[in-house]
């Protein structure tokens, strides 16, 4: 039953995808886990996106250079890439604390891309704009192609939608993702080196 959900969904996507049959099974099951989730197949309040409780500095956030890791409940800690790709389709709520760790101030929480926003988004993209991809809108996070931690802001110009495994790519896995003229995304992979960092002149 699960392998016929499953099969599909691991198909390679494209001749870039060079990942091995159990991890091509292995991602089409978080796919299928978190569209269920997100789709309220799994009990939740009311018809709100999966909530996940994460608990970062603003360093961390920004990922700053010896910031610690952030929490998320029920887990491991995560890195900075984790936590910009988790807040770039979130609610944020600020919490500011003293010196000694008391809460001084609570913020409201502010969804970073609007539900108006995010039903242009479906609309205009329809599925993961990832080239080959063919993961459904409601299988999809927004993303913003320059992150708000960065300054770049939630208009349609700047947001995509990328389902979870082509996000993950972008965030922890370094690849990134340009909206070329015409509309067309151009896919760049991370630049690898190998060896000792190149010395300058002495």
């Amino acid at each position: 039953m699960i392998r016929t959900v499953l099969e599909p969904l691991a198909r390679r996507s494209g001749a870039d995808d060079k990942r091995p049959y159990d991890r091509r099974m292995a991602d089409a099951l978080v796919d299928v886990a978190w569209h269920h989730l997100d789709n309220g197949l799994v009990p939740q309040n009311g018809s709100q996106r999966t909530h996940l409780q994460v608990t970062t500095s603003l360093e961390t956030l920004k990922g700053l250079d010896g910031a610690p890791a952030a929490e998320l409940e029920f887990s491991l800690p995560i890195s900075s890439k984790a936590v910009e790709r988790l807040a770039c389709d979130c609610s944020i709520t600020r919490i500011l604390l003293n010196s000694d760790s008391v809460v001084i101030d609570v913020g409201r929480a502010k969804r970073v891309i609007s539900g108006p926003a995010r039903k242009a988004l479906n609309a205009r993209d329809g599925h993961c704009v990832w080239p080959g991809c063919d993961r459904p809108a409601s299988w999809t996070s927004g993303h913003h192609l320059v992150h708000w931690i960065h300054g770049g802001t939630s208009d349609l110009s700047n947001l995509a939608l990328l389902c979870y495994r082509h996000h993950w790519m972008v965030h922890e896995g370094a690849w990134q993702l340009v909206r070329q003229d015409g509309g067309r995304m151009l896919t760049i992979p991370p630049t690898v080196t190998f060896g000792p960092s190149p010395r300058g002149p002495d």
